[in-house]
């Protein structure tokens, strides 16, 4: 009986041992399932961090061109540099990481050209742009940035005039600015944007303001502007 009993108490202390030794080798395997599983679920949550956008800019422009009028009694003033106002309305994707995005834009800008001092016509631009910028110091409240776009153009004349100016073609320019977080996913922005205009110099006919027949020679050369925005993602 004492040899039996005894038996019996060895086997609990080798069933307790294999438990504690059992317990210790499935701590480490259950942290390593969790790393797993960690692992598994972090690109997810990177891939979700596209957010798309939308927004709206507008403010002040100065279309540049080179412009020469004449009647025939010799050359008029003709604005070369012309202020004026424009719009725009923008969509695309902000990167996981915030610190870029990619969109497309359609600007349109007007101004008013003179000739001796008084309006003689407009003209209006309208550009489809595809931009991509890079954002510093995404992670804090006011973010530079810096960018450049290309994409195409069309340019035209608005008057009463029996003749008229047009010009379309591939475009290309740069961006910058200031944007920051007014609330969650509703920002604000400012900056300055330059397109370049390659066109070819046209001549065509308008008028003055007595009524003479005046030849004009344009070429467009570029649009700078200088806005305010706002942009939501979501």
């Amino acid at each position: 009986m004492i040899s039996f009993a005894t038996g019996m108490v060895k086997m609990k202390r080798n069933v307790i041992a294999s438990g504690v030794l059992l317990s210790l080798f499935s701590v480490p395997a259950w942290c390593d399932e969790g790393v797993a599983a960690q692992a598994v679920l972090e690109p997810e949550v990177q891939a979700s961090g596209f957010q798309y956008f939308v927004g709206l800019r507008g403010g002040t422009n100065l279309i540049g061109s080179d412009n020469t009028a004449s009647v025939t009694t010799g050359n008029i003033d003709s604005d070369d540099d012309d202020f004026g106002a424009f719009g725009a309305l923008d969509f695309g994707v902000y990167m996981p990481n915030q610190q870029g995005r990619v969109y497309y834009s359609f600007e349109y800008h007007t101004t008013t050209t003179k000739f001796d001092g008084q309006d003689a016509y407009d003209i209006n631009v309208g550009l489809h742009l595809l931009n991509a910028d890079h954002i510093f110091r995404s992670q804090a409240s006011v973010k530079p940035f810096v960018g450049i776009h290309m994409g195409y153009a069309f340019a035209e004349t608005d008057s009463d005039f029996s003749g008229s100016y047009d010009e379309s073609g591939v475009v290309f320019g740069f961006q910058a600015g200031l944007g920051w977080e007014v609330i969650d996913d509703l920002g604000l922005e400012v900056g300055i944007r330059h397109t370049v205009l390659p066109s070819e110099r046209r001549s065509w006919k308008a008028e003055n303001s007595a009524g003479d027949s005046v030849t004009v020679e344009t070429q467009l050369k570029g649009v700078t502007s200088v806005y305010l925005g706002a942009n939501y993602r979501f």
